[in-house]
């Protein structure tokens, strides 16, 4: 018998989340049975809970950041900068040389 693929409960959680966001756990449950994932209203309600603890966070350091004038679309290009050059501390010698060479222009 061939083994069915493993599906990750809390992605498929997240997922209906994201369609349904005013979906309560009971609801989540049942639309999940129906797609064959078996989950139990705990993990949903967990998955719920560190989602609001996330966006939280977020807005708190996006809250923090906004008196700098530096918006949501500067921090998503910094993000994007990062991931590019691949870290942070690449990221800070790649500002660096951006520095030096805009002193010699």
């Amino acid at each position: 018998m061939a083994k069915t693929p493993e599906v990750n409960k809390s992605q498929a959680i997240r997922d209906y989340l994201k369609a349904n966001r005013k979906a309560k756990a009971p609801e989540v449950v049942d639309a999940l049975a129906k797609q064959g994932i078996t989950v139990t209203i705990g993990l949903v309600n967990n998955v719920k809970s560190k989602g609001k603890k996330r966006r939280k966070k977020v807005k708190e350091v996006v809250a923090a950041i906004a008196p700098t004038g530096i918006g949501v679309s500067e921090i998503k290009a910094g993000l994007s900068f990062i991931k590019t050059v691949g870290s942070v501390e690449a990221a800070k010698q790649a500002l660096a040389a951006a520095i030096e060479i805009k002193k010699i222009v």
